[in-house]
């Protein structure tokens, strides 16, 4: 704590043009507040607080305020780092934290508070981040792991070396596999989420074994290997039927449906998403295109409507929608391979998916661009986007 606080009080000093005489006249020595600014001073709340004071930040003192924040903070990272953040107990604790955020903000747990909004609301991760940022040389051992999965996870790290060389554990390894799925490092992933797992197993976490294994069926869907998919897939349904989640079972069978779509396998593709419907966004758009694909357009047309009323803030991911309006445009536009405009939609939405979403999504949108380059002649063009994915590569 002693290095947060005199990071803190130096940090706002400097903030507000303060010299060390000026902040602590009546207070303490200014040798003493330069010990205290470098760390190496444990001074009390009486020298603390009124520095603070000087500053305009009032700092909380209150022990009992503080242990019963102490406690949910331990919830939080108990919870987070077994994989349950999904959970009652880690969604209690954050609410009952945040009703309170104000005093958190202002006393020693404030970056814990950061830390933990970051590593799980990604909406605001960015924005979160940057306050954690100044602080960074001094996180404890805790708090410096989900730092740095926050920085890999905004993409100011490429490489998740620094954070798997702490072993920190299953979380963090799986946390790294899933990044690389993202980005399209399917190979190093599957590397990565295989440890994890068997990480996860040693822990006894359940919870992360469940999470490895999905993250690994969508790995090797992306290499195109079909029973280790399927493989992964089957141990990650017994997972989460064992513990319970809904949520994880549906997105297996949307995960399996929009592969075989993927891979042409229309009629398959068909058979899994009508079987299994989910209340999702991205469900309803690749129930849309297995029906165009099985040539029941008005149904393609229904599913498509489900899919744009499922739309939340649109604006804050613009992508989604240019997702939607291709598939729109080719339900009304029969002859759709040989637009310029249809072309030029799906590159951009190829380039902006991959930006936004992911590799994956990028992936899954080529072929509809290479359809139309092809139909248009535009031969070079498309070889030079099959050159750049590496999924031209793949078994299937």
């Amino acid at each position: 704590m002693e290095r947060f606080v005199g990071l803190l009080i130096r940090r706002e000093r400097l903030e507000k043009n303060y010299s060390q005489e000026g902040l602590c006249r009546g207070i303490c020595a200014v040798s003493y507040l330069s010990k205290i600014e470098q760390g190496k001073a444990q001074a009390g709340y009486d020298v603390i607080v009124p520095l603070l004071a000087r500053l305009g930040i009032d700092f909380e003192t209150d022990q009992g305020f503080l242990a019963w924040a102490g406690d949910r903070v331990d919830t939080l990272y108990r919870e987070l780092l077994a994989g349950r953040e999904e959970g009652e107990p880690f969604q209690q604790a954050m609410s009952e934290l945040e009703g309170e955020e104000a005093r958190c903000l202002r006393s020693p747990w404030l970056l814990d508070l950061l830390l933990l909004k970051a590593g799980t609301e990604e909406a605001a991760r960015e924005a979160l981040l940057e306050q954690v940022e100044p602080f960074s040389a001094v996180l404890d051992r805790r708090q410096y792991p989900l730092y740095l999965l926050c920085r890999l996870f905004c993409g100011r790290d490429r490489d998740a070396g620094p954070l798997l060389r702490l072993g920190a554990g299953a979380f963090y390894t799986v946390a790294g596999g899933s990044v690389y799925v993202r980005r399209g490092r399917y190979t190093e992933a599957a590397a990565l989420l295989q440890r994890g797992y068997d990480q996860a197993a040693g822990e006894g976490s359940p919870s992360l074994m469940l999470l490895a294994q999905v993250f690994l069926g969508n790995s090797y869907s992306a290499m195109g290997h079909r029973g280790l998919m399927l493989e992964s897939y089957r141990i990650a349904r017994r997972l989460g039927e064992e513990l319970g989640r809904a949520e994880l079972l549906a997105a297996i069978d949307y995960n399996i449906g929009a592969t075989y779509l993927e891979w042409s396998m229309d009629k398959e593709a068909l058979a899994v998403l009508e079987a299994a419907p989910w209340e999702d966004l991205w469900y309803w758009h690749k129930l849309a295109i297995a029906l165009e694909r099985a040539g029941q357009l008005p149904e393609a047309r229904e599913a498509l409507a489900r899919a744009y009323d499922g739309m939340e803030a649109p604006e804050r991911c613009p992508v989604v929608r240019k997702i939607l309006d291709l598939a729109a445009y080719r339900l009304d536009h029969p002859d759709y391979v040989k637009q310029e405009r249809y072309a030029a939609m799906a590159r951009e939405v190829c380039a902006q998916a991959e930006k936004e979403l992911g590799e994956g999504y990028a992936r899954f949108h080529l072929p509809f661009l290479l359809e139309a380059l092809e139909a248009q002649r535009r031969y070079k063009e498309a070889y030079q986007l099959i050159k750049e994915f590496s999924y031209k590569d793949r078994i299937i």
